[in-house]
């Protein structure tokens, strides 16, 4: 199932239904209209992943300077088990590399730890990050 990431600060009617799915199946009132409306007028946006002009997944993101925090993500149910959000990881990642900017997750389930260690996340004393191939490590947040 491939997916096209799409970087989306305000969803259109369409991207609305679509995210009303996504909620009604991650059961979290993060995706609810009006948390994720408050969201994006304060600098948030969502990562995307669209498959068939429809978005069957996001990524809820903020940026602080050179570093992105990835704060909440889901898939619609119907597309779990298909590969959409290592497909979007995958590409966000190389959308941060070419950005130059580090992703954060600082709240991540542990039983995807492992997950996330293979796609070169790092546990900090601030979450998970991963650095951008094209830039140092930040010793502010690594652990010692």
């Amino acid at each position: 199932m491939p997916v096209k990431l799409e970087h989306i600060r305000q969803p259109d009617a369409a991207d609305w239904q679509d995210i009303a799915k996504i909620q009604q199946d991650a059961g979290t009132e993060i995706l609810l209209p009006e948390a994720l409306e408050s969201a994006l007028q304060q600098g948030h946006w969502l990562v995307a992943a669209r498959f068939n002009d429809r978005l069957v997944g996001v990524i809820l993101c903020s940026q602080n300077g050179d570093m992105v925090t990835l704060e909440y993500a889901a898939v619609r149910s119907i597309t779990q088990r298909r590969g959409v959000m290592h497909q979007t990881i995958t590409l966000l990642q190389q959308w941060a590399d070419r950005e130059q900017v580090s992703l954060l997750i600082t709240q991540l389930p542990a039983e995807l730890a492992a997950a996330a260690q293979r796609r070169d996340f790092r546990e900090t004393a601030a979450g998970w990050c991963r650095d951008s191939n094209n830039l140092s490590s930040d010793s502010r947040i690594l652990k010692s």
